[in-house]
């Protein structure tokens, strides 16, 4: 199944992309002036210079096809890599190549629609409202296609048994650790203050970001010389990898008062005394992904990520779970601050 989703994701995904602009073009060409406006023709501006219509068609869907060899080639250097790294490797070329396929296929369409029918280049006028969609509908047929080529990589491969950190150990009551309810507890004085914090960065958005940035700074590079303004529409990559910075990093702390998460403005939080209980639990990937569609990404019963999950059983009767490395530990330090609320 593995095998399976990267096949579609890096080979039959971007093939259509490419080849459905291909054939769209092909359709067309016998409708299209042999020239196109480069620089002007908007609005009232006058027309400046002009391109070839084939050298427009040959430029973005040479880039589309360079930026697609060139991630099968990752994608095959990437089989010596252990398996999370080949995977994220993979994931971040398959998210490119596809955001990629989809920008400069977006681009050339929007671009030889506009001149269809049209006698010469100087009969072809685009008005700035289609001018400004031709800017930003490429970064949206980008973020879509990166965000179905990220869906499409699937889990990253578990990691290896024992590879997590010890299970706390239940602590023996005394006359400073409450007797546990529900599971167990931290060996913690009840004058102790408890807090927990975790920090970590979230390397599938991290790849995927850095890939889109690199393949924006890349077409841009390469379309500006070659075929004028347009082709600063190649920027759409580096526009989606911006507006995922905020979602790069993932906190959870947990104290007296309350459990909190947060994903960039996504936040989330459960007062210690709504908790009636804390225990492990884990939530997959494509259950995560149903939950989330279903119900929506912010619902409050879907984490704001997949994996090894702290469950919450609240005092109304509902549940809540919330992303977490160290689960044990976590499950404990829940119920002793519980406990010791009474």
């Amino acid at each position: 199944m593995r095998s399976a989703r990267w096949t579609i994701g890096s080979g039959l995904l971007p093939a259509a992309l490419i080849g459905g602009a291909v054939a769209v073009t092909l359709a067309w060409r016998s409708r299209l002036p042999e020239s196109l406006p480069n620089s002007g023709g908007v609005g009232d501006r006058p027309m400046v210079s002009t391109i070839g219509v084939d050298t427009l068609a040959g430029v973005l869907l040479g880039a589309a096809l360079t930026v697609w060899l060139a991630g099968l080639l990752v994608f095959a250097l990437a089989r010596g890599l252990p398996g999370t790294g080949r995977h994220w490797l993979r994931l971040g070329a398959q998210v490119a190549v596809n955001g990629t396929a989809a920008a400069a296929g977006t681009v050339l369409l929007m671009t030889l629609a506009a001149a269809l029918d049209a006698p010469t280049a100087a009969d072809v006028r685009l008005s700035w409202g289609y001018f400004a969609a031709l800017m930003g509908l490429p970064m949206v047929a980008a973020a879509v296609a990166g965000l179905l080529a990220y869906l499409l990589a699937g889990a990253a491969p578990p990691a290896a048994p024992g590879a997590g950190p010890p299970a706390p150990t239940r602590a023996a009551a005394g006359p400073d650790v409450p007797e546990p309810a529900v599971g167990p507890l931290l060996a913690a004085g009840v004058d102790e203050r408890l807090i927990w914090w975790e920090l970590r960065a979230l390397r599938p958005v991290l790849w995927t970001t850095g890939a889109l940035a690199l393949t924006g700074v890349l077409m841009v590079a390469v379309l500006v010389p070659l075929i004028g303004v347009v082709g600063w529409a190649g920027a759409a990559p580096m526009v989606s990898a911006l507006a995922m910075l905020p979602f790069t990093r993932y906190r959870l702390v947990i104290d007296g008062e309350a459990v909190r998460v947060a994903v960039g403005p996504l936040r989330r939080r459960v007062p210690i005394s709504a908790i009636a209980a804390a225990e492990p639990d884990h939530l997959a990937v494509q259950d995560w992904l149903l939950r989330s569609f279903l119900r929506g990404a912010t619902a409050a019963d879907v984490p704001l990520l997949p994996g090894p999950a702290l469950a919450l059983r609240l005092t109304d009767g509902s549940r809540r779970l919330v992303t977490c490395r160290d689960v044990p530990t976590a499950v404990a330090m829940v119920n002793t601050l519980r406990a010791r609320l009474g």
